[in-house]
């Protein structure tokens, strides 16, 4: 950036002081708290001057008829990019981090979900995780159950983690030594299997060694779980906090939950990394115009031989500082515990 060649040492220190403290406080950023920040070393009129000159390059705004002044978006980038310094992690932290989600590492599904609750807790922001990646998954585990005299539950488990499940009835009922050998009959021809090898051609061509028409409703259950379990889940949690932010007006937190009220919108979202390690996706960057004065942080996490995403999605005014390392600790953490479910 043009402007990015013109910012001298002094302007730099002030651009980097009007963003923390901004971050800080919430308020538009004065000379006066800037001639305190700098020890007075610095005059009320030569900050007046060279913010001046800062709004002129893009990276400060003036709201309504405040005096004070506020980073925009470009201001952000230039901090996350060049002077921030990552706040590290106290042991206690982690240590809280581990027994909460070892206490959830019940299932997959149950780890996810308290992997994205915990880390909105710890943000304030919303938090997003999808499974690791189901492309080329293959069927690990399939068992039937019986639920009442007329309905069976077909469960699924695949090798990316996921665990899928669906009633069907079956009338006329099947008696005990059918159903075992339907459920034996499953196991043996679908173990294994990838999940994309689950057409509707070949699970019509094992109807009649299931027993007929009448275990029709199984296999289409197990054809529309396959499909469930090749896409990506999506996890979400706290996004109502985004309602106590006061950076958001009405109308902009409404679209902004609209947004991530679409699951696999938000999916494509946190899964377009194009780094190593955590990237911060500012909202003008996106191609969401929701997304405007917002921003996404997101990183990789890697579970066995998949891999999963987790994001935050706050107001542009967040403590990236505090929030990247929280993120990279959280994804390493349900990374270790995911893969040994995998294992």
């Amino acid at each position: 950036m043009d402007a990015e060649k013109s910012l001298n040492e002094r302007k730099q220190k002030l651009l980097c002081g009007i963003v923390e403290a901004y971050i800080r406080t919430g308020e538009p950023v004065g000379s006066k708290m800037l001639a305190d920040l700098f020890g007075n070393n610095l005059s009320s009129a030569t900050i007046r001057n060279e913010m001046a000159d800062l709004a002129g390059m893009g990276y400060l705004d003036q709201p309504h008829t405040s005096a004070g002044r506020v980073p925009t978006a470009a201001a952000f980038r230039l901090y996350i990019d060049k002077w921030m310094k990552h706040q590290p992690l106290p042991e206690e932290y982690r240590r809280a981090v581990d027994s909460m989600l070892n206490q959830a590492a019940t299932s997959p599904d149950k780890l996810m979900e308290q992997a994205a609750q915990a880390l909105s807790e710890a943000t304030g922001c919303a938090a997003v995780t999808t499974a690791p990646s189901s492309q080329g998954a293959t069927v690990r585990r399939l068992e039937l159950m019986r639920s009442s005299e007329h309905a069976v539950a077909l469960i699924m488990m695949t090798s990316s983690g996921a665990i899928r499940s669906r009633v069907c009835r079956i009338d006329p009922p099947v008696s005990a030594e059918e159903l075992s050998q339907i459920a034996r009959t499953l196991s043996e021809t679908f173990t294994g299997e990838t999940l994309a090898s689950l057409t509707l051609p070949r699970l019509q061509g094992m109807a009649a060694a299931l027993g007929g028409l009448r275990c029709l409703p199984l296999l289409s259950a197990l054809l529309e779980l396959a499909a469930e379990a090749a896409e990506a889940e999506v996890l979400l949690a706290g996004q109502f906090k985004l309602l106590q932010h006061p950076a958001y007006e009405w109308e902009t937190a409404r679209a902004l939950l609209n947004l991530l009220s679409q699951r696999r919108l938000l999916a494509g979202l946190i899964g377009r990394q194009q780094i190593n390690g955590p990237q911060v996706v500012l909202g003008g960057e996106s191609s969401q115009p929701e997304l405007n004065g917002s921003s996404i942080i997101m990183t990789k996490y890697l579970a066995g031989p998949g891999t999963g995403s987790l994001g935050i999605i706050g107001p542009l005014r967040m403590d990236y500082a505090a929030a990247i390392p929280q993120l990279e600790y959280f994804a390493r953490a349900l990374g270790k515990l995911l893969g040994e479910w995998l294992d």
